[in-house]
């Protein structure tokens, strides 16, 4: 036997010798383990032998299957060919018999048009007589509704015309009326507005002295005559300058306290001053003016429009309301002052 020193030599002298490899192979090797590989074989035969029975009896249930299959689908296929068949021959029936059924519905609806247009047409021709008969009793109706309007049109046009001449006597007579009433009014009026002016200018004229005293010394009033002798004395008058200041309601001569000069207010009186009593305060103070006498405009009355007072402020007229000054004035700054 030879000396072995390494694995590899062991493994190839084991190659090389049956028996000692199979001594070996006993020694390492329990018997159970080594009785394995004939059980596996064994194992492996008896897998085969009852591999192969499942594998004849599964080839056997499905031949049979498959044979009771192709018997059952052959019975299936004989019974819905009969189906089909009673199917076929019921829907022959059926459509044979709607057939006959729509041609007898067919033959009704002819019927049914026949009877509805035959109705139609006879209610088309009443229809027509009916409205022929309702044009015609329309007309009859329209004629007198024709012939009554106009009757009623000319009885309401006479009838208005009535009433207009009824009215137009009526509205104469209010007119009438009114215009008497009117110049009862007015004469009223003016007899009150003469009276009230009268009494107004009265009581400036009875109360000058004092109510002018604010302004003048010695205040005094005086007439006409007196005015137009001492305006004459310079300029005598014209006939229209004349006639102007004689409708002047009130002069008051002084001497004006600002200056010490005698100054003469030409006063307008009014029981509500307007812009034209303004007016004439300033027109007859300027011909007095004119022939070298001092003078002032003056305005009174109980009240004063607005643009009044604002055009005698602008023009330095003097405003005298209820008795006070509510502005001097050229009575108290001089003109050119």
């Amino acid at each position: 036997m030879p000396i072995i020193e390494t694995v590899e030599e062991l493994a190839e002298f084991l190659e090389q010798n049956d028996e000692w490899r199979r001594k070996l192979f006993n020694i390492l090797i329990p018997r159970a383990l080594q009785r394995l590989p004939n059980e596996v074989e064994q194992f492996r035969e008896e897998t085969r032998q009852e591999f192969a029975a499942v594998r004849k009896e599964m080839r056997e249930g499905f031949e049979r299957v498959d044979r009771e299959m192709r018997e059952g689908f052959e019975r299936v296929d004989r019974e819905f060919e009969n189906v089909r068949q009673e199917m076929r021959e019921g829907f022959e029936r059926v459509d044979r018999e709607m057939r006959e059924g729509f041609e007898r519905v067919d033959r009704e609806f002819e019927k049914v048009r026949q009877e509805m247009r035959e109705g139609f047409e006879r209610v088309d021709r009443e229809m027509r007589e009916g409205f022929e008969r309702v044009d015609r009793e329309f007309e009859k109706v329209r004629q007198e509704m024709r012939e009554g309007f106009e009757r009623v049109d000319r009885e309401m046009r006479e009838g208005f015309e009535r009433v207009d001449r009824e009215f137009e006597n009526v509205r104469q007579e209010m007119r009438e009326g009114f215009e008497q009433m009117d110049r009862r009014i007015k004469k009223n009026s003016d007899d009150i507005a003469e009276l009230k002016g009268i009494t107004l200018e009265q009581r400036y004229r009875n109360h000058a002295r004092s109510w002018f005293n604010k302004h003048l010394r010695n205040p005094r009033v005086v007439d006409m005559p007196d005015i137009e002798d001492r305006l004459a004395e310079t300029q005598p008058l014209s006939e229209s300058e004349r006639e102007d200041l004689a409708y002047t309601d009130l002069f008051v001569i002084g001497l004006r306290r600002a200056d010490q000069q005698e100054t003469l207010a030409v006063v307008e009186i009014s029981y509500v001053i307007d812009e034209s009593d303004v007016e004439r305060a300033i027109r007859r103070t300027q011909i007095v003016a004119q022939r070298g006498l001092s003078a002032a405009p003056v305005v009174a009355g109980t009240t004063i429009t607005q643009t009044a007072r604002a055009q005698a402020e602008a023009q330095n007229c003097a405003v005298l309301i209820n008795g006070r000054f509510e502005f001097g004035g050229a009575l108290e700054t001089p003109q050119g002052t």
